[in-house]
Protein backbone atom coordinates (compact mmCIF):
# COMPACT_ATOMS: atom_id res chain seq x y z
CA UNK A 1 0.00 0.00 0.00
CA UNK A 2 1.49 3.31 -0.72
CA UNK A 3 0.55 6.47 1.13
CA UNK A 4 3.72 8.68 1.53
CA UNK A 5 7.57 8.18 0.29
CA UNK A 6 10.81 8.62 2.43
CA UNK A 7 12.95 10.84 1.30
CA UNK A 8 11.44 11.79 -1.42
CA UNK A 9 13.60 15.04 -2.65
CA UNK A 10 16.05 15.86 0.59
CA UNK A 11 17.50 19.59 0.74
CA UNK A 12 20.64 18.64 0.27
CA UNK A 13 20.28 17.33 -2.83
CA UNK A 14 19.01 20.01 -4.75
CA UNK A 15 22.35 21.04 -6.77
CA UNK A 16 22.13 17.57 -8.22
CA UNK A 17 18.88 17.24 -9.06
CA UNK A 18 19.18 20.63 -10.66
CA UNK A 19 22.73 19.67 -12.15
CA UNK A 20 22.92 20.01 -16.30
CA UNK A 21 21.86 17.30 -18.38
CA UNK A 22 25.19 15.39 -20.12
CA UNK A 23 25.34 12.26 -21.39
CA UNK A 24 27.37 9.81 -19.41
CA UNK A 25 30.11 6.52 -19.90
CA UNK A 26 28.04 3.42 -20.64
CA UNK A 27 30.51 2.45 -17.33
CA UNK A 28 28.51 4.88 -15.08
CA UNK A 29 25.86 1.72 -14.69
CA UNK A 30 26.77 -1.53 -13.60
CA UNK A 31 25.13 -4.86 -13.27
CA UNK A 32 23.16 -5.03 -10.01
CA UNK A 33 25.67 -7.36 -7.90
CA UNK A 34 22.42 -9.38 -6.37
CA UNK A 35 18.79 -8.10 -7.25
CA UNK A 36 15.06 -9.89 -7.35
CA UNK A 37 15.15 -11.50 -10.91
CA UNK A 38 12.54 -13.40 -12.90
CA UNK A 39 12.31 -15.07 -16.60
CA UNK A 40 8.79 -13.30 -16.66
CA UNK A 41 10.06 -9.52 -16.36
CA UNK A 42 8.03 -7.12 -18.56
CA UNK A 43 9.53 -5.30 -21.40
CA UNK A 44 9.54 -2.50 -19.41
CA UNK A 45 10.53 0.85 -21.59
CA UNK A 46 11.29 4.56 -20.67
CA UNK A 47 7.83 6.23 -19.39
CA UNK A 48 8.41 9.08 -22.09
CA UNK A 49 7.16 9.45 -25.62
CA UNK A 50 8.92 8.13 -28.20
CA UNK A 51 12.51 9.96 -29.02
CA UNK A 52 12.71 11.63 -26.23
CA UNK A 53 16.05 12.24 -24.46
CA UNK A 54 15.67 11.67 -20.51
CA UNK A 55 18.56 11.93 -17.87
CA UNK A 56 18.17 9.60 -15.14
CA UNK A 57 19.77 9.65 -11.95
CA UNK A 58 19.31 9.16 -8.35
CA UNK A 59 20.67 10.90 -5.04
CA UNK A 60 22.47 9.84 -1.41
CA UNK A 61 19.34 9.04 0.79
CA UNK A 62 16.70 8.11 -1.94
CA UNK A 63 16.43 4.98 0.03
CA UNK A 64 17.23 2.70 -1.84
CA UNK A 65 19.44 4.85 -3.62
CA UNK A 66 20.89 2.52 -6.07
CA UNK A 67 17.49 1.66 -7.57
CA UNK A 68 15.20 4.39 -7.04
CA UNK A 69 14.65 6.92 -10.24
CA UNK A 70 14.45 10.48 -10.87
CA UNK A 71 14.07 11.18 -14.64
CA UNK A 72 14.40 14.36 -16.11
CA UNK A 73 13.26 14.93 -19.80
CA UNK A 74 15.99 17.05 -22.11
CA UNK A 75 14.28 20.43 -23.15
CA UNK A 76 11.26 19.77 -21.06
CA UNK A 77 10.90 21.24 -17.40
CA UNK A 78 7.23 20.05 -16.82
CA UNK A 79 3.97 18.74 -19.19
CA UNK A 80 5.64 16.22 -20.89
CA UNK A 81 3.12 12.87 -20.95
CA UNK A 82 4.64 10.00 -18.77
CA UNK A 83 3.82 6.51 -20.43
CA UNK A 84 2.78 3.33 -19.08
CA UNK A 85 6.17 1.55 -18.96
CA UNK A 86 4.21 -2.06 -20.28
CA UNK A 87 0.76 -2.59 -19.68
CA UNK A 88 -0.86 -3.68 -16.67
CA UNK A 89 -3.33 -2.48 -14.65
CA UNK A 90 -3.47 1.04 -11.94
CA UNK A 91 -4.52 -0.37 -8.87
CA UNK A 92 -3.45 2.48 -6.78
CA UNK A 93 -3.51 6.26 -7.05
CA UNK A 94 -1.66 8.17 -3.79
CA UNK A 95 0.21 11.50 -2.79
CA UNK A 96 2.34 13.14 -4.01
CA UNK A 97 0.91 12.47 -7.60
CA UNK A 98 1.43 8.97 -7.65
CA UNK A 99 0.19 5.57 -9.04
CA UNK A 100 1.40 1.83 -9.20
CA UNK A 101 0.73 -0.36 -11.64
CA UNK A 102 0.70 -4.26 -11.32
CA UNK A 103 1.90 -6.30 -14.39
CA UNK A 104 1.04 -9.63 -13.42
CA UNK A 105 3.70 -11.89 -12.48
CA UNK A 106 4.81 -10.00 -9.12
CA UNK A 107 5.78 -7.00 -10.80
CA UNK A 108 4.71 -3.24 -10.22
CA UNK A 109 5.91 -0.17 -11.50
CA UNK A 110 5.61 3.48 -9.52
CA UNK A 111 5.70 6.68 -10.76
CA UNK A 112 4.91 9.70 -9.08
CA UNK A 113 5.14 13.55 -9.22
CA UNK A 114 2.64 13.85 -11.78
CA UNK A 115 -0.62 15.78 -12.29
CA UNK A 116 -3.38 14.26 -14.31
CA UNK A 117 -3.00 10.91 -12.87
CA UNK A 118 -5.30 8.59 -14.36
CA UNK A 119 -7.96 7.09 -12.19
CA UNK A 120 -7.30 3.77 -10.05
CA UNK A 121 -8.70 1.05 -11.90
CA UNK A 122 -7.83 2.22 -15.41
CA UNK A 123 -5.92 -0.98 -17.68
CA UNK A 124 -3.20 0.61 -19.32
CA UNK A 125 -1.62 -0.47 -22.49
CA UNK A 126 2.38 0.31 -22.69
CA UNK A 127 2.60 3.87 -24.08
CA UNK A 128 -0.72 5.05 -22.33
CA UNK A 129 -0.36 8.20 -20.71
CA UNK A 130 -0.55 7.67 -17.07
CA UNK A 131 -0.18 11.15 -16.26
CA UNK A 132 1.78 13.90 -16.73
CA UNK A 133 5.86 15.65 -15.40
CA UNK A 134 4.82 18.01 -12.39
CA UNK A 135 6.46 18.99 -9.30
CA UNK A 136 3.41 17.44 -7.28
CA UNK A 137 5.43 17.19 -3.54
CA UNK A 138 8.62 18.10 -5.04
CA UNK A 139 9.15 21.62 -4.37
CA UNK A 140 9.51 23.36 -7.81
CA UNK A 141 11.80 20.43 -9.35
CA UNK A 142 9.52 19.12 -12.06
CA UNK A 143 10.93 15.53 -12.55
CA UNK A 144 9.16 11.85 -12.74
CA UNK A 145 9.99 9.78 -9.81
CA UNK A 146 10.13 5.73 -11.00
CA UNK A 147 10.46 2.63 -9.78
CA UNK A 148 10.57 -1.26 -10.39
CA UNK A 149 9.34 -3.26 -7.84
CA UNK A 150 9.27 -7.08 -7.40
CA UNK A 151 7.25 -9.42 -4.88
CA UNK A 152 7.66 -12.78 -5.46
CA UNK A 153 5.10 -13.97 -2.96
CA UNK A 154 2.18 -11.46 -4.24
CA UNK A 155 0.47 -10.28 -7.41
CA UNK A 156 -1.81 -7.77 -5.71
CA UNK A 157 0.53 -5.25 -3.98
CA UNK A 158 4.03 -4.22 -3.52
CA UNK A 159 5.72 -1.87 -1.51
CA UNK A 160 9.31 0.07 -0.51
CA UNK A 161 11.10 -3.32 0.32
CA UNK A 162 10.37 -4.74 -3.13
CA UNK A 163 12.07 -2.32 -5.37
CA UNK A 164 14.91 -3.73 -7.38
CA UNK A 165 17.71 -2.41 -9.55
CA UNK A 166 15.92 -1.59 -13.02
CA UNK A 167 15.88 -2.95 -16.34
CA UNK A 168 15.07 -0.45 -19.03
CA UNK A 169 14.98 -1.03 -22.62
CA UNK A 170 17.38 -3.94 -21.87
CA UNK A 171 19.48 -2.12 -20.20
CA UNK A 172 20.37 -3.63 -17.08
CA UNK A 173 20.02 -4.65 -13.75
CA UNK A 174 20.81 -1.01 -13.45
CA UNK A 175 22.74 0.22 -9.95
CA UNK A 176 22.11 3.65 -9.88
CA UNK A 177 25.21 5.77 -9.01
CA UNK A 178 24.38 9.48 -7.38
CA UNK A 179 27.48 10.89 -8.80
CA UNK A 180 26.78 9.20 -12.46
CA UNK A 181 23.71 9.97 -14.66
CA UNK A 182 23.04 7.90 -17.36
CA UNK A 183 21.05 9.41 -20.38
CA UNK A 184 18.95 7.06 -22.63
CA UNK A 185 16.55 7.71 -25.40
CA UNK A 186 13.23 6.40 -24.93
CA UNK A 187 11.55 3.62 -27.23
CA UNK A 188 8.28 3.67 -26.22
CA UNK A 189 7.34 4.16 -29.68
CA UNK A 190 3.54 2.55 -29.79
CA UNK A 191 0.66 4.33 -30.92
CA UNK A 192 -1.94 4.19 -28.03
CA UNK A 193 -4.77 6.61 -26.68
CA UNK A 194 -1.77 8.86 -25.25
CA UNK A 195 -0.21 10.17 -28.35
CA UNK A 196 -0.03 13.68 -27.84
CA UNK A 197 -1.52 14.71 -31.95
CA UNK A 198 -4.66 14.21 -33.35
CA UNK A 199 -6.21 15.16 -36.56
CA UNK A 200 -8.95 14.80 -38.64
CA UNK A 201 -8.98 13.97 -42.33
CA UNK A 202 -9.93 16.70 -45.06
CA UNK A 203 -13.92 15.63 -45.12
CA UNK A 204 -13.59 15.11 -41.48
CA UNK A 205 -14.66 11.49 -42.45
CA UNK A 206 -11.65 9.77 -40.24
CA UNK A 207 -9.71 10.30 -37.01
CA UNK A 208 -6.18 9.55 -36.92
CA UNK A 209 -3.25 9.76 -34.69
CA UNK A 210 0.04 10.68 -34.96
CA UNK A 211 2.68 7.86 -34.52
CA UNK A 212 5.83 9.97 -32.92
CA UNK A 213 7.44 9.12 -36.15
CA UNK A 214 8.45 11.17 -39.32
CA UNK A 215 4.78 11.38 -41.39
CA UNK A 216 3.18 8.30 -40.20
CA UNK A 217 -0.30 8.48 -38.90
CA UNK A 218 -2.76 5.50 -38.03
CA UNK A 219 -6.46 5.52 -38.27
CA UNK A 220 -7.91 5.48 -35.11
CA UNK A 221 -11.82 6.45 -35.46
CA UNK A 222 -14.27 7.16 -38.04
CA UNK A 223 -16.30 10.22 -38.93
CA UNK A 224 -16.58 13.25 -35.89
CA UNK A 225 -18.01 16.40 -35.67
CA UNK A 226 -15.43 18.51 -33.14
CA UNK A 227 -12.31 16.25 -31.89
CA UNK A 228 -11.57 18.16 -28.14
CA UNK A 229 -8.06 16.59 -26.08
CA UNK A 230 -6.52 17.14 -23.17
CA UNK A 231 -4.68 15.01 -19.72
CA UNK A 232 -8.27 13.26 -19.57
CA UNK A 233 -8.41 11.69 -22.81
CA UNK A 234 -9.34 11.80 -26.42
CA UNK A 235 -12.90 12.76 -27.08
CA UNK A 236 -15.14 13.29 -30.14
CA UNK A 237 -18.67 14.32 -30.85
CA UNK A 238 -21.02 12.59 -33.50
CA UNK A 239 -21.11 14.28 -36.61
CA UNK A 240 -25.22 13.56 -36.77
CA UNK A 241 -26.41 14.51 -33.49
CA UNK A 242 -23.88 15.75 -31.07
CA UNK A 243 -23.30 12.80 -29.21
CA UNK A 244 -20.00 12.28 -27.49
CA UNK A 245 -17.66 9.59 -27.38
CA UNK A 246 -14.06 9.03 -25.73
CA UNK A 247 -11.42 6.80 -27.05
CA UNK A 248 -10.13 3.65 -25.16
CA UNK A 249 -8.03 2.42 -27.65
CA UNK A 250 -7.81 2.42 -31.60
CA UNK A 251 -10.74 2.51 -32.96
CA UNK A 252 -12.55 1.66 -29.61
CA UNK A 253 -15.06 4.41 -29.02
CA UNK A 254 -17.47 4.43 -26.22
CA UNK A 255 -20.75 6.75 -26.18
CA UNK A 256 -20.36 8.68 -22.36
CA UNK A 257 -22.79 11.64 -23.47
CA UNK A 258 -26.06 13.67 -25.20
CA UNK A 259 -24.75 17.01 -27.02
CA UNK A 260 -23.99 20.26 -25.60
CA UNK A 261 -22.80 23.79 -26.55
CA UNK A 262 -19.08 23.08 -26.00
CA UNK A 263 -16.78 20.64 -24.33
CA UNK A 264 -13.78 20.95 -21.86
CA UNK A 265 -10.83 19.00 -20.98
CA UNK A 266 -8.68 19.27 -17.67
CA UNK A 267 -5.85 17.24 -16.58
CA UNK A 268 -8.60 14.76 -14.88
CA UNK A 269 -12.03 15.11 -16.36
CA UNK A 270 -14.16 16.38 -19.27
CA UNK A 271 -17.09 18.77 -18.71
CA UNK A 272 -20.13 19.93 -20.97
CA UNK A 273 -21.98 23.18 -21.07
CA UNK A 274 -25.60 22.29 -21.35
CA UNK A 275 -26.98 22.74 -25.46
CA UNK A 276 -28.72 26.11 -24.07
CA UNK A 277 -25.85 27.34 -21.59
CA UNK A 278 -28.67 27.03 -18.41
CA UNK A 279 -25.79 24.31 -16.77
CA UNK A 280 -21.61 22.69 -16.11
CA UNK A 281 -21.71 19.21 -16.04
CA UNK A 282 -19.08 17.01 -15.27
CA UNK A 283 -18.75 13.06 -16.63
CA UNK A 284 -18.89 10.71 -13.51
CA UNK A 285 -16.31 8.23 -15.38
CA UNK A 286 -18.82 5.75 -15.72
CA UNK A 287 -21.20 4.76 -19.17
CA UNK A 288 -23.50 8.21 -19.38
CA UNK A 289 -24.07 9.35 -15.95
CA UNK A 290 -22.89 13.67 -15.60
CA UNK A 291 -23.29 15.64 -12.56
CA UNK A 292 -24.24 18.99 -12.73
CA UNK A 293 -21.54 20.79 -11.07
CA UNK A 294 -21.65 24.86 -12.27
CA UNK A 295 -24.79 27.05 -13.40
CA UNK A 296 -25.52 29.53 -16.37
CA UNK A 297 -21.74 30.25 -18.28
CA UNK A 298 -20.95 31.55 -21.64
CA UNK A 299 -18.24 29.15 -22.73
CA UNK A 300 -15.76 27.38 -21.17
CA UNK A 301 -11.85 26.86 -20.62
CA UNK A 302 -9.58 23.96 -18.88
CA UNK A 303 -6.69 22.60 -19.19
CA UNK A 304 -4.24 21.34 -16.55
CA UNK A 305 -4.80 23.97 -14.15
CA UNK A 306 -8.41 23.74 -13.96
CA UNK A 307 -12.03 24.06 -15.64
CA UNK A 308 -13.20 28.10 -15.62
CA UNK A 309 -15.96 29.29 -16.86
CA UNK A 310 -17.11 32.99 -18.09
CA UNK A 311 -20.77 34.18 -16.72
CA UNK A 312 -22.83 34.70 -19.97
CA UNK A 313 -24.43 38.30 -19.06
CA UNK A 314 -21.08 40.25 -18.69
CA UNK A 315 -18.18 37.80 -19.42
CA UNK A 316 -16.72 37.44 -16.21
CA UNK A 317 -13.53 34.80 -15.43
CA UNK A 318 -14.93 32.32 -12.67
CA UNK A 319 -12.88 29.08 -11.81
CA UNK A 320 -14.40 25.78 -10.35
CA UNK A 321 -12.92 24.98 -6.90
CA UNK A 322 -15.42 22.34 -6.46
CA UNK A 323 -18.47 20.75 -7.49
CA UNK A 324 -21.26 23.56 -7.58
CA UNK A 325 -18.66 25.82 -5.82
CA UNK A 326 -17.39 28.91 -8.01
CA UNK A 327 -15.53 32.03 -7.04
CA UNK A 328 -15.02 35.02 -9.65
CA UNK A 329 -11.18 35.64 -10.94
CA UNK A 330 -11.48 38.41 -13.69
CA UNK A 331 -13.33 40.21 -15.88
CA UNK A 332 -14.13 39.37 -19.37
CA UNK A 333 -11.55 39.05 -22.35
CA UNK A 334 -11.42 38.39 -26.05
CA UNK A 335 -10.32 34.27 -25.27
CA UNK A 336 -8.46 32.96 -22.49
CA UNK A 337 -5.53 30.00 -22.52
CA UNK A 338 -5.27 27.35 -19.88
CA UNK A 339 -1.34 26.11 -19.36
CA UNK A 340 -0.77 22.92 -17.00
CA UNK A 341 -0.11 25.43 -13.93
CA UNK A 342 -1.87 29.21 -14.84
CA UNK A 343 -4.47 30.69 -17.28
CA UNK A 344 -3.96 33.82 -19.72
CA UNK A 345 -6.31 36.42 -20.69
CA UNK A 346 -6.57 38.84 -23.73
CA UNK A 347 -7.35 41.84 -22.91
CA UNK A 348 -11.03 42.66 -24.69
CA UNK A 349 -9.75 45.09 -27.80
CA UNK A 350 -6.51 42.89 -27.58
CA UNK A 351 -3.89 45.26 -26.67
CA UNK A 352 -2.40 43.26 -23.82
CA UNK A 353 -1.76 39.40 -22.65
CA UNK A 354 -2.30 39.18 -18.75
CA UNK A 355 -2.15 36.26 -16.33
CA UNK A 356 -3.49 35.60 -13.41
CA UNK A 357 -2.07 35.90 -10.23
CA UNK A 358 -4.05 32.92 -8.26
CA UNK A 359 -5.09 35.56 -6.01
CA UNK A 360 -8.80 37.05 -5.93
CA UNK A 361 -9.18 38.86 -9.07
CA UNK A 362 -5.79 39.91 -9.41
CA UNK A 363 -3.96 39.55 -12.52
CA UNK A 364 -0.45 40.84 -13.92
CA UNK A 365 0.55 42.39 -17.79
CA UNK A 366 2.34 39.49 -19.60
CA UNK A 367 2.81 40.48 -23.08
CA UNK A 368 1.67 43.22 -25.44
CA UNK A 369 -1.20 43.07 -28.41
CA UNK A 370 -2.00 39.41 -29.85
CA UNK A 371 -4.50 37.86 -32.14
CA UNK A 372 -5.33 35.12 -30.30
CA UNK A 373 -3.99 32.89 -27.52
CA UNK A 374 -2.95 29.36 -27.63
CA UNK A 375 -1.91 27.20 -24.33
CA UNK A 376 -1.00 23.43 -22.93
CA UNK A 377 1.23 21.85 -21.11
CA UNK A 378 4.25 23.20 -23.47
CA UNK A 379 3.24 26.63 -23.01
CA UNK A 380 1.69 29.71 -23.94
CA UNK A 381 1.55 31.16 -27.22
CA UNK A 382 -0.06 34.45 -29.01
CA UNK A 383 -0.34 35.53 -32.87
CA UNK A 384 0.91 38.73 -33.93
CA UNK A 385 -2.41 40.39 -34.38
CA UNK A 386 -1.06 42.28 -37.65
CA UNK A 387 0.62 39.11 -39.38
CA UNK A 388 -0.10 36.03 -37.83
CA UNK A 389 3.30 35.30 -37.06
CA UNK A 390 3.22 32.86 -33.95
CA UNK A 391 5.53 33.72 -30.07
CA UNK A 392 6.21 31.60 -27.60
CA UNK A 393 5.99 33.36 -24.08
CA UNK A 394 9.46 32.75 -22.27
CA UNK A 395 8.59 34.69 -18.95
CA UNK A 396 6.81 37.68 -18.39
CA UNK A 397 7.21 40.13 -21.38
CA UNK A 398 9.51 38.18 -22.57
CA UNK A 399 8.24 36.67 -26.16
CA UNK A 400 10.23 34.93 -28.77
CA UNK A 401 8.70 34.51 -32.76
CA UNK A 402 8.84 30.66 -33.13
CA UNK A 403 6.89 30.74 -36.69
CA UNK A 404 4.83 31.96 -39.22
CA UNK A 405 1.17 31.99 -39.70
CA UNK A 406 -0.88 28.61 -39.46
CA UNK A 407 -4.54 28.43 -39.83
CA UNK A 408 -4.38 26.57 -36.90
CA UNK A 409 -2.26 25.49 -33.59
CA UNK A 410 -2.84 22.95 -31.21
CA UNK A 411 -0.80 22.79 -28.12
CA UNK A 412 0.23 19.36 -26.55
CA UNK A 413 1.69 18.45 -23.03
CA UNK A 414 5.49 18.10 -24.27
CA UNK A 415 5.01 20.20 -28.32
CA UNK A 416 2.79 22.94 -30.09
CA UNK A 417 1.99 21.78 -34.05
CA UNK A 418 0.65 23.77 -37.02
CA UNK A 419 -1.72 23.70 -39.31
CA UNK A 420 -0.57 25.75 -43.10
CA UNK A 421 -2.66 28.78 -43.71
CA UNK A 422 -4.13 26.09 -46.85
CA UNK A 423 -4.07 23.37 -44.68
CA UNK A 424 -2.36 21.17 -46.77
CA UNK A 425 0.36 19.54 -44.30
CA UNK A 426 0.77 19.73 -40.37
CA UNK A 427 4.28 20.89 -38.63
CA UNK A 428 6.20 19.91 -35.52
CA UNK A 429 8.04 23.33 -33.76
CA UNK A 430 11.67 21.68 -33.09
CA UNK A 431 12.38 23.95 -29.88
CA UNK A 432 14.52 25.88 -31.61
CA UNK A 433 14.21 29.29 -33.16
CA UNK A 434 11.69 29.18 -36.20
CA UNK A 435 12.66 25.73 -37.37
CA UNK A 436 9.66 23.24 -37.89
CA UNK A 437 9.24 19.90 -38.90
CA UNK A 438 6.97 18.31 -41.34
CA UNK A 439 4.97 15.37 -39.65
CA UNK A 440 1.72 14.97 -41.79
CA UNK A 441 -0.05 15.94 -44.73
CA UNK A 442 -3.76 17.33 -45.10
CA UNK A 443 -6.18 17.86 -42.13
CA UNK A 444 -9.12 19.73 -41.58
CA UNK A 445 -8.93 20.63 -37.27
CA UNK A 446 -5.88 18.96 -35.16
CA UNK A 447 -5.85 18.30 -31.40
CA UNK A 448 -3.07 18.15 -28.67
CA UNK A 449 -2.85 16.64 -25.47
Amino acid sequence: MRITRVGLLAAAAAALLLAPIAPTPASASAPARQVNAAADRPDFLLPFPCSSVIEVKTYRGHNPDDKKMDMYRQGMREGSPVLASADGYVHETFSPGGLEIRHGGGWFTTYMHMTGVVREGTWVKRGDVVGYMGDVGSEGRPHLHYEQLYNPSSDQDADNQHIVNPVLQGQGPLVLNPDSPITMTSTNCGVSAGSSLFAQSPDRSAVFQWSGNGTTWNKVGGAAGTLFAGGAGVFATNPTNGDLYKMNGPNNWAKIGGPAKTFAVTGNGIFGLSPDGSAIFQWTGNGTTWNKVGGAAGTLFAGGAGLFATNPTNGDLHKMNGPNNWAKIGGPAKTFAVTGNGIFGLSPDGSAIFQWTGNGTTWNKVGGAAGTLFAGGAGVFATNPTNGDLHKMNGPNNWAKIGGAGHQFAVAADAIYGLSPTSDAVFKWSGNGTTWHKVGGPASFIAGR
